[in-house]
């Protein structure tokens, strides 16, 4: 089972750095204006920064690989740079940057494999912040990265898990001290009518074909299993990407009850978390989670795998964490009589939250700039679930929706 702690981790608050005060911050993203959890992760960053901007941080700065235009949710105060796509031009972005000293200007760097890109800036004298998100930090280094990274003023994980897979990909970095920083969500959006009437299990993931690891293969195998207990049982299935007509195709083949929704806008989305008996993602590889805060938000319980959601779902109390490689537990599962009363909740939306398990939380980064994100909106830090039977069982019986046994 993955350490939630270890020896590696910065287990308590630190001071604050007197010295964090920044004119400028510049963040280097692959992409801001995407679903994916590291636009969603940039903006958060971006948002906190930008309201210590006349106080702690003079300008912010966006340079994205991949976006196409200016992301809408970006603030009128910062600038946005991006390659459209091109390595090279966003290369180019730190050596065209100036050769003046850069003593003060932070350099948050959002992917492991933007960290070259950061070096012109460092040499100058930038501070470089280095967030460690989820499955590019559990590989080791190349030697670019590791030369940015042991100048490395800050390093922050987005969970213990994270943090203590990247120390297993790279011994090396022992010494260096990493602090656990926990995202948040926002406040519930504006939430559209519900597109679906009856009960239903919700995935929200990206379908990669690079990254097969959000565990739709194994919910749509293990489906019929599900309707020939309950036959009005629904599988809702929100995301794109370009294993999705492979994933559609397969859901056909297996059963009916699996339907695809694409992508949807966040109103519709907010509908979807409101009304779903169950949130379930057997992911074995995240590294954190946020749509298991946004199922929480919505007072949807989950099932996860054991990995990052340790840090979030208590199991059995306000969620449910199965062994990814056991099989025979979810057979176990799968023929229990407590899949019978799966579907006997009458009203998701009476349902209090089930709040965050996330006690192994360090509490937050250095300095009062970047202190600031750790200061978590929403579902977030020490919480004492309200314990629910009707959950509880909903919970239990859909420990059969994956192969993997979330």
């Amino acid at each position: 089972m993955p350490q939630t702690q270890s020896k590696w981790v910065e287990a308590s608050r630190p001071a604050v750095d007197k010295g964090a005060r920044a004119a400028r911050f510049v963040f280097l993203t692959p992409l801001m204006g995407g679903a994916d959890g590291i636009s969603e992760m940039t903006r958060q960053w971006v948002r906190v920064v930008e309201s210590y901007v006349g106080r702690d941080a003079q300008r912010v700065e966006v340079w994205s690989l991949d976006d196409q235009t200016r992301p809408p949710r970006i603030g009128a105060a910062s600038t946005f740079r991006t390659a459209r796509g091109g390595r090279l031009r966003f290369g180019s972005f730190a050596l065209t940057d100036g050769l003046l000293p850069a003593a003060d200007t932070i350099v948050v760097v959002m992917h492991l494999q933007l960290l070259p890109v950061a070096l012109p800036l460092i040499w100058r004298g930038a501070r470089l912040v280095t967030v460690l998100m989820g499955i590019e930090a559990w590989t080791p280094l190349s030697p670019l990265q590791k030369a940015a990274i042991r100048s490395a003023w800050k390093v922050i994980a987005i969970s213990a898990h994270t943090a203590v897979r990247f120390r297993i990909a790279n011994p090396w970095i022992e010494e260096m001290p990493i602090t656990i920083c926990h995202p948040g969500v926002p406040p519930r959006p504006r939430v559209a009518a519900g597109p679906f009437e009856g009960r239903y299990a919700l995935i929200v993931g990206r379908m990669d074909s690079r990254e097969r690891y959000k565990g739709h293969d194994a919910l749509i195998e293990l489906w019929p299993a599900v309707r020939r207990t309950i036959s009005d049982a629904h599988l809702i299935v929100v995301g794109d990407g370009d294993d999705a007509a492979r994933l559609r195709q397969k859901a056909a083949d297996m059963c009916d009850g699996i339907t695809f929704m694409g992508r949807v806008d966040e109103p519709t989305l907010a509908a979807l978390f409101r009304d779903a008996t169950l949130f379930v993602m057997p992911s074995p590889d995240e590294g954190f989670g946020l749509v298991f805060l946004e199922a929480m938000r919505a007072s949807t319980p989950c099932i996860a795998a054991f990995g990052a959601a340790e840090e979030i779902i208590t199991d059995g109390d306000n969620g449910l964490i199965v062994d990814a490689d056991d099989d025979d537990e979810t057979s176990r599962h799968a023929t229990s009589p407590s899949m019978q009363p799966i579907m006997l909740e009458p009203d998701p939306s009476s349902r209090p939250p089930p709040r965050a398990n996330l006690d192994h939380a360090a509490a937050g980064a250095h300095g009062p700039v970047v202190t600031a994100v750790a200061k978590r909106p929403g579902v977030t830090g020490k919480y004492v679930l309200m314990a629910m039977a009707v959950l509880v069982v909903v919970v239990v019986a859909f420990a059969l929706l994956g192969r993997y046994s979330f």
